[in-house]
């Protein structure tokens, strides 16, 4: 592919711009962009569903807590259940829910 260098070709707006160098079929934009940006939106999404599992389970530990000190003891199994539940949630986000080229990325 040889460079063309001179003046930019005038866009019009509204259109999508394209490289004049490179081939498109249809509306599609570049594969290596679009994967790339779907891979930092599922990472994304992950550490947000993450971060808010966090936060549920330490507001579980502090209810507990407050169940425990003021002798309640019967609020405890719930919230331990409770507890182990966030984090089995917490587990898999983190183990299995990968972009699909990760998973299918042969190893060296």
């Amino acid at each position: 592919m040889a460079l063309k260098f001179g003046r930019l070709p005038k866009l019009k707006l509204g259109v999508a711009m394209k490289h004049p160098d490179i081939e498109y079929r249809g509306s599609e934009i570049p594969a290596k962009r679009n994967a790339a940006s779907g891979r930092t939106a599922v990472l994304q999404a992950r550490l947000v569903l993450l971060v808010m599992i966090n936060v549920a389970q330490l507001w579980i530990l502090s209810a507990t807590i407050e169940a425990a000190l003021a002798s309640h003891f019967k609020q405890l199994i719930p919230l331990v259940i409770a507890s182990g539940v966030c984090w089995l949630i917490a587990f898999t986000i983190f183990l299995w829910w990968k972009p699909v080229a990760a998973r299918r990325r042969p190893k060296p």
